[in-house]
């Protein structure tokens, strides 16, 4: 029978097992790229977070063949919630390896991929929308909308934004008002809302992201901006509505997100026009309902690839919290299920750099530890320890 190597070591440090119950071997080797070639130069950093401590534990710097090597303090253990990845930053951007939570993955070469960079113009750069989901939902001031704009990097660099500049941007609705990117614990200039757009500066490496934008408008007759060429678009709105018509997409099926929550669904696809316009139009009869399975699909996949942590800053004229609707509790499903316990040590890690890296009065330390231990409490909620 064949053993390998992490299965021995757990055998070894299993009570009762063989060769004197030898303790586990626990080293992580790994190997950082640039692109398609070794990091030739730079330093690693080792993280873990564990239902007892979090932080950096080590660092080293890469060897000429992009190599590096940690002795870990202990084998991963699923009980105690332990987890190890190792990071490096590579022209001012952070890249982070898998997370480790079992022995069994000591078995591989351990790897981290980085980028080379790509420095946008000042106006950004206009990257590939490959799907936006708008959700409209009645409140008691008109409708809420939550706008998801998953943006796909075809380049095989990490654009970054230039000094006061902007990597990529979006216009949304001219009667948009309270605008918000979210409620996340990462940077607050990752995303922004300025002078009627959605404003991303935060890095964008190769492959998707998604953003997430929330606001409120007084009715349904306007026009949406497309800004450019939009791969594939999904209009839903809630029920009761009224019978709409909305240039460039086509009524396709009523969906139902949850148990007596249904939406219209208007889609269309390979758009290049500058807005699509929203008016009434005569009621007709409904077409039948559907699970949206698809719908649902997009949100969990996508947001999973990268959902923006939003950040925590607010459009200056807003004027506090709306109440929880069905977009955002979907939304929330979705964050969910990408911000698993990798996703929120993810962000510990980044949130420790960026407070090591600009963090300088007690403001700044005060507004750091409490980031820093809502997500831990996140974690420790998904683990159920709360």
């Amino acid at each position: 029978m064949k053993v390998g190597l992490a299965s021995l070591a757990l055998l070894l440090a299993w009570p009762g097992g063989v060769a004197g119950q030898l303790p586990a071997a626990a080293r992580l080797e790994g190997t950082a790229y640039v692109g398609e070639s070794v990091m030739t130069g730079g330093t690693v950093v080792l993280h873990r977070i564990s239902d007892g401590s979090q932080g950096q534990l080590d660092s080293l710097r890469i060897g000429e063949a992009g190599t590096f090597a940690f002795d870990l303090p202990n084998v991963p253990n699923p009980a105690q919630s332990d987890v190890f990845f190792a990071s490096v930053r590579h022209q001012g951007v952070l890249y982070f390896g898998p997370a480790i939570t079992s022995a069994l993955q000591l078995d591989s070469i351990y790897e981290i991929h980085a980028f080379d960079t790509l420095l946008a113009p000042a106006e950004g750069v206009p990257v590939a929308l490959q799907s936006r989901s708008v959700f409209f939902e009645p409140d008691s001031a008109g409708w809420r909308v939550t706008d998801l704009f998953q943006v796909r990097n075809d380049e095989p660099r990490t654009i970054v934004s230039r000094s006061g500049g902007r990597v990529w941007s979006h216009p949304l609705p001219a009667d948009a008002r309270d605008v918000t990117t979210g409620e996340g614990e990462l940077a607050f200039d990752a995303a922004t809302y300025e002078g009627g757009e959605l404003v991303v500066r935060a890095a964008l490496p190769p492959g998707e992201r998604l953003f997430v934008v929330r606001y409120g408008v007084d009715d349904l007759e306007m026009s949406l901006p497309v800004g450019g060429r939009t791969e594939a678009l999904d209009v839903l709105v809630r029920e009761p509505a009224p019978p709409l018509s909305v240039e460039g997409l086509e009524l396709v099926d009523r969906v139902e997100l949850e148990p007596g929550s249904t939406y219209l669904r208007y889609t269309g696809a390979e758009l290049t026009t500058s807005e699509v316009a929203i008016s009434p139009r005569e009621e007709t009869s409904p077409p039948r309902v559907e699970w949206a399975a698809v719908i649902l699909a997009f949100l969990l996949t996508g947001a999973a690839l990268f959902i923006l942590r939003p950040s925590a800053t607010r459009a200056r004229a807003a004027v506090g919290p709306a109440p929880p609707t069905e977009a955002d509790r979907t939304v929330a499903a979705a964050d969910t299920a990408a911000s698993d316990r990798t996703a929120l040590i993810k962000d510990v890690a980044l949130l420790d750099e960026q407070f090591e890296a600009g963090g300088s009065t007690e403001e700044d330390r005060g507004e750091y530890e409490r980031r820093r231990a809502r997500l831990i409490a996140r974690i420790r909620a998904l683990d159920g320890s709360e």
